[in-house]
């Protein structure tokens, strides 16, 4: 019985977790389009390659490596964000 009750309680448990999960994602979609400035972004992933190649001038690799990985993770947003209106890969 005792084995029961628990598979019971975790299938509830993980049910409920899944739904929660599930709710935000949907509202967010029907919510309607998200803008976000392009242009900004990359002036942001810019002054955080400017930042690096001073950083790595410097000689503080590791930070530099560090500011470098977040310009390209922007630049790779930006990409992505520009796919998704062209309808490319989205």
């Amino acid at each position: 019985m005792r084995r029961r009750m628990s598979a019971l309680a975790a299938t509830a448990v993980l049910a409920g977790g899944l739904l929660l999960s599930v709710a935000p994602a949907q509202s967010a979609s029907a919510a309607g389009s998200i803008s976000v400035n392009v242009e900004e972004l990359r002036v942001q992933a810019q002054k955080l390659h400017t930042q690096a190649n001073k950083l790595r001038q410097q000689g503080h690799y590791q930070e530099a490596n560090v500011a470098e990985a977040r310009a390209r993770s922007l630049d790779a947003y930006i990409q992505r964000l520009l796919d998704c209106e062209r309808n490319v890969r989205c």
